[in-house]
């Protein structure tokens, strides 16, 4: 695993930019997408990406099994672009990206429906309940660190980085 796509939905503070300070130092190819509306979602979701990465890592913000969308005004949305933030159905109706791991730092995004719904052709990894925001980045560094030890497979480089305390705790693998 060396390309990783990272896609900003939402205001996560820097952490999509610490991620990619980090995970460049590591040796990976790094490239970052920024979602500000549903369509670049669903696009990134589509496939619709400029080079095919080994990883998708979401930075985003989730709440009660959902990603949650940043707001647009009524008179921006286009014609048949979902409203409101995304929930098992939409990521199942959209999602053509297989043999991915697909890391999802937003808090519920564990949730078994959007798990299910990620993880058919994928493998994914997601917290189940809310995370503090510190430690999702901090599970996220660690697991890339350990993945990239040559001999370091992704569980137990998962099991490694899910270790450190009661928060990186809530991260599941599907």
């Amino acid at each position: 695993m060396k390309n990783i796509l990272i896609v900003v939905i939402g205001n996560t503070g820097n952490e999509s930019e610490s991620l990619r300070q980090s995970l460049e130092a590591f040796g990976y190819f790094v490239a970052t997408s920024y979602v500000g509306r549903p369509n670049d979602f669903i696009a990134i979701l589509n496939g619709q990406i400029p080079f095919d990465p080994d990883c998708i890592i979401l930075s985003c913000h989730g709440d009660d099994g959902r990603i949650v969308m940043p707001p647009v005004g009524e008179d921006v949305y286009q014609p048949d672009e979902p409203r409101g933030n995304f929930t098992a159905m939409e990521v199942d109706h959209h999602l053509s990206v297989h043999d991915k791991l697909i890391l999802n730092l937003g808090c519920t995004t564990g949730n078994s429906d959007l798990a299910n719904a990620f993880s058919k052709q994928n493998t994914y990894i997601a917290p189940c309940d809310y995370v503090e925001g510190n430690a999702a980045l901090y599970f996220a560094i660690s697991l890339f660190y350990e993945i990239s030890k040559a001999d370091t497979s992704l569980q137990v480089a998962f099991e490694v980085a899910k270790a450190h305390d009661n928060e990186t705790s809530l991260f599941h693998i599907f």
